[in-house]
């Protein structure tokens, strides 16, 4: 460890250069740069004949109320979500803002899918499409989500667009994911604020909704920890977590029916040495 290191007490970097590109001498001022660095015209009936999955086509159709989000997430979305296309999903997106990211859930899931949103900003209410339904309050307020869960019969998909603070990140999640279906989605959103002051986050900052989820990492592989302490091999989220996916942005975990402990099976008949 350098003697630097040990004055701040934060470890020596890695000394790895893979695939290293090099990064500008000094950072972004302020996460609000960042945002705004990567907010360019676009010509929006040009995506939407370049469409490359469903769900790009169908966010590109949007033409009433304003949906906001990063391209990148369409790919995800259609990968982890295209297997309730057509199909009664029960789904929750927390962050409504103006109504239309539900209505690109319609479009894409169909007329049989179950679209709740929840926001706590009470203009939200003013969404009052049809076949949408809208409930005003905090994503932390676990009565108003058991509520929720119990007035659309279950859960099967969940959106966290709410807030990108970590601390309401954890408590949803942590309230949430264990009343989702078996074979269940759950998306979080915009976890890049978690690496920025003002979201309760910082690079590596214990709090952080990425350090968490990186936790969660461990506790996935909590079966094969040899770690005496019984809290570390858990395997109550294993058991019930088919896996985590990390892409820019965005971390989907994918819900099982309790799956029990994990096998290893040889088959064949000749072995070669």
């Amino acid at each position: 460890m350098s003697l630097l290191s040990k004055i701040v007490g934060r470890p020596s970097k890695p000394a790895s250069t893979l695939l290293r590109a090099g990064a500008p001498a000094e950072p972004p001022g302020s996460w609000s740069d960042v945002v705004n660095s990567y907010q360019l015209p676009f010509d929006q009936s040009g995506e939407q004949a370049r469409a490359a999955n469903a769900a790009e086509a169908a966010y590109y159709a949007q033409s009433d109320r304003i949906a906001h989000k990063w391209h990148s997430y369409l790919e995800v979305y259609d990968r982890h979500l295209s297997q309730y296309r057509d199909k009664p999903v029960r789904f929750l997106e927390i962050g409504v803002f103006q109504g239309g990211a539900l209505q690109v859930w319609r479009r894409y899931l169909g007329q049989a899918a179950i679209l709740n949103g929840l926001d706590i900003d009470p203009r939200c209410a003013q969404v009052d499409d049809p076949d949408l339904t809208i409930h005003i309050g905090s994503q932390t307020d676990t009565a108003l989500l058991a509520r929720i869960v119990e007035q659309m019969g279950g859960i099967d998909v969940v959106i966290d667009d709410a807030s990108h603070v970590s601390e309401h990140q954890i408590a949803t999640f942590e309230f949430l994911y264990p009343l989702l279906a078996p074979n269940g989605i759950y998306i979080v959103e915009d976890v890049h604020c978690s690496y920025w002051p003002d979201f309760g986050g910082g690079l590596r900052a214990p709090g952080a909704f990425m350090e968490y989820a990186k936790g969660l990492l461990d506790r996935l592989h909590a079966r094969y920890v040899l770690d005496p302490d019984p809290e570390d091999r858990d395997p109550g989220f294993a058991d019930v977590t088919h896996g985590i996916s990390f892409h820019d942005s965005m971390v989907v975990f994918e819900k099982r029916a309790s799956k029990g402990p994990p096998r290893t099976n040889a088959v064949g008949t000749r072995w070669t040495f």
